[in-house]
Formats: structure tokens, C-alpha cells, sequence
């Protein structure tokens, strides 16, 4: 039995067909952990796993989590020289944006709650047209 929960949300996975099913589920377990403390809900999680099949790339092995967190979308990339590579450069990734976001909110609040609209009174009292 395992020690973690099953999460609440699905995670929808696109695939080429050079993914390995172990990869498929090595990004699961990934990106169930990264969401893990989310700050708010989780509505809907994707992955995209893909392998180019140039030889000449470097790192080939392509990924991407996409995310809805009530509403907030949060994205992450990465690309590695293996599947399990990129798939830890973009968990870790997620995982610092979604730990990121209560300070991105503030910082985003505060940024645009001090800029008076349009026909607003400024701080020293003139109207901004």
C-alpha cells in the first residue's frame, strides 16, 4: 500500500509513442507530489511527454505540466538528455511556481492596487485622466 493519498484531481497525459509507459508513470508520481501543498485548488492537471526523434538534439526528451489552480494557470517546462531527467527538471519547476504563488499574488496585488484607474484621485489628490 502506499504512503500517499490519491490525489483529487486526474491528470490528463498526451504521449508520442517513444514514451515509456514507466515514464507516463515516474510524471504522475511527479506532478501529484509537486501539487501536493498546492495553495488552492487543483481543477485540472496535463502532461505532455514527447521524444524528437532528431538524433542530432541534445536533449530530446521533451515535457510539460500544465495546471489550473482555481483559476490560476501555472505552466512548466523542461527538455533532458532522458525522459526521467526532464521529468525532474519539470517537477521541480512546477513545484517552485506553485510554492511561488501566495508571494506572486501579493506582489502582483500590491503592484496594481497602488496604480489609480482612469478619472481616479492619485495620492496627491489630482485626477489621473
Amino acid at each position: 500500500m502506499s504512503d500517499t493519498a490519491s490525489p483529487e484531481f486526474d491528470i490528463r497525459f498526451t504521449t508520442t509513442r517513444d514514451v515509456r509507459y514507466e515514464d507516463v508513470t515516474l510524471a504522475r508520481e511527479a506532478v501529484i507530489k509537486a501539487l501536493a501543498h498546492a495553495p488552492r485548488p487543483v481543477l485540472y492537471a496535463k502532461a505532455a511527454l514527447s521524444v524528437l526523434p532528431d538524433p542530432a538534439v541534445p536533449r530530446p526528451h521533451l515535457v510539460h505540466f500544465q495546471v489550473d489552480l482555481n483559476g490560476l494557470p501555472v505552466n512548466a517546462h523542461a527538455a533532458g538528455a532522458t525522459m526521467p531527467e526532464a521529468i525532474n527538471l519539470a517537477s521541480s519547476r512546477l513545484r517552485t511556481r506553485v510554492e511561488n504563488i501566495p508571494q506572486f499574488r501579493e506582489t502582483h496585488h500590491k503592484a496594481h492596487s497602488h496604480a489609480p484607474g482612469p478619472g481616479e484621485a492619485t495620492a496627491d489628490g489630482h485626477r489621473r485622466s
